[in-house]
């Protein structure tokens, strides 16, 4: 019975140990590099628009390594045509890290606290749509976002990427390139066209990402794509954006805005 005894135990701490997860860190907009670029619809008297937005943000790291939260400013203009729209613009971003979530075992990284970040990039949308009523259905769009990152955080990700260590997977890239297609559906008020309400869709990956973090890690399975959805509202001139999703890490953020 004793014999008994000891085996379970030393199987159950082996399964313990079988279930320790490595501390993980992304580049700092990841998730958060794709966003909702508005566009006129079909029924607006003006077809072209410029958007510019404020944002907050925030990310979670996988196995709850830590959070990053940061800021962003957003400048685009969007365009429609019969039958087919787009967008194009830039934006800047800073934060810092926090680590008032990472895992409290001995897997801690103490040094990640309080890293600053700080980048921009550019970003476009090309889609086509068609109209029902009130409603536009923006059947297929390709989204894209092109990021640049620096600052002490990056140097951190950059120092443990190189370290080989098991307990730590760590990307070094501070050039993101991230692309997918999405699909949306935005109505109007029909006493008020200038009231406009929409929901999308997005689904693509980060180019080399996973390929980066595999170099930290060799021996962690490195998987997974980028989702986001998003809400978008726009009350005459004056629009917001809540998006939620994720590229490994959990991801949202909050934007309001003006077109004009």
């Amino acid at each position: 019975m004793k014999r008994f005894q000891t085996l379970s135990v030393v199987a159950i701490m082996l399964a313990l140990q079988s279930c320790n997860t490595p501390s993980y860190f992304l580049p700092a907009v990841t998730g958060n590099d794709i966003a909702y670029l508005p566009k006129p619809m079909e029924v607006d008297s003006v077809k072209s628009k410029i958007h510019i937005s404020g944002s907050i943000a925030g990310m979670t790291l996988p196995y709850n390594s830590g959070n990053l939260d940061m800021v962003f400013l957003n400048v685009s203009r969007g365009h429609t045509l019969k039958s087919l729209n787009f967008a194009y613009g830039v934006f800047g971003f800073a934060g810092r890290t926090t680590d008032e979530n990472t895992n409290k075992g001995e897997n801690q990284i103490v040094e990640f606290d309080n890293k600053n970040f700080y980048g921009g990039g550019l970003r476009s949308s090309l889609g086509f749509y068609d109209t029902s009523g009130n409603a536009e259905f923006r059947v297929l769009s390709w989204e894209n976002s092109l990021s640049f990152e620096n600052g002490s955080y990056s140097s951190f990700r950059k120092k443990y990427s190189t370290m080989n260590n098991k307990d730590i997977v760590s990307a070094s890239q501070t050039m993101m390139y991230t692309t997918g297609a999405a699909t949306e559906i935005i109505w109007h008020s029909k006493n008020r066209p200038a009231n406009q309400f929409a929901f999308r869709i997005f689904f693509g990956f980060t180019a080399d990402l996973n390929r980066n973090l595999q170099k930290s890690n060799p021996k962690e399975e490195i998987d997974g794509k980028a989702i986001d959805f998003a809400f978008f509202m726009k009350l005459n001139k004056f629009y917001g954006v809540l998006n939620a999703g994720g590229n490994k890490g959990l991801t949202s953020k909050l934007s309001l805005g003006y077109a004009f």
